[in-house]
């Protein structure tokens, strides 16, 4: 296998105004195989700490959320995720209270991710997290006017939203393929 990164010059592109606490972008210029180059745009999130995916779960539900996606004009249900503060599970536990209210228990990484390895130099982390049944959902509990809509969906939901379209979220697929391949 290939260690050897062929980058031959990285460029700082852009750093956001708190001064690259949350997005760096690089442009790095890499020697290809054929000896020709290429650059190619990287983005650095939340100085380099994981992501998380928290993949929610009470019984065989799993707890999805609606928000805005500007990246892609419209309206996305997506696992509850965010960029990493301070290690994955503690954030997965504030991501959850943030954009639903719950308090989750009995939480723990079972997958590392690279979401988007041509661009997002960041690793995701898949936290599982318990939640009581009778937890009752409070969509954006922490006000940011992110999260408009919260539930909790079941196996068959996810299959058929999968199926028509309507869940296609990167982050949150793959979360689900991960999960669904560390229990088989």
């Amino acid at each position: 296998m290939d260690t050897q990164a062929p980058r031959t010059h990285t460029r700082k592109a852009y750093t956001d105004a708190d001064g690259g606490r949350w997005c760096e972008v690089y442009l790095d210029t890499y020697r290809l195989p054929s000896g020709s180059e290429a650059v190619r745009h990287r983005i650095r999130v939340g100085g380099s700490r994981p992501g998380v995916v928290v993949l929610a779960r009470r019984g065989d539900d799993v707890l999805m959320v609606r928000q805005w996606r500007p990246a892609i004009s419209r309206w996305a249900w997506e696992l509850p995720r965010g960029f990493g503060e301070t290690d994955p599970v503690s954030d997965a536990l504030r991501e959850l209270v943030e954009e639903a209210g719950l308090a989750g228990s009995a939480a723990a990484v079972v997958a590392y991710l690279d979401v988007d390895s041509g661009m997002l130099e960041n690793e995701v982390a898949v936290v599982e997290v318990t939640v009581p049944a009778d937890a009752p959902l409070h969509p954006d509990a922490a006000g940011g006017g992110e999260v408009t809509d919260a539930r909790w969906w079941s196996p068959d939901d996810i299959a058929k939203a999968i199926r028509a379209g309507e869940l296609r979220d990167g982050f949150t697929l793959a979360a689900l393929g991960a999960f669904s391949a560390t229990r088989g």
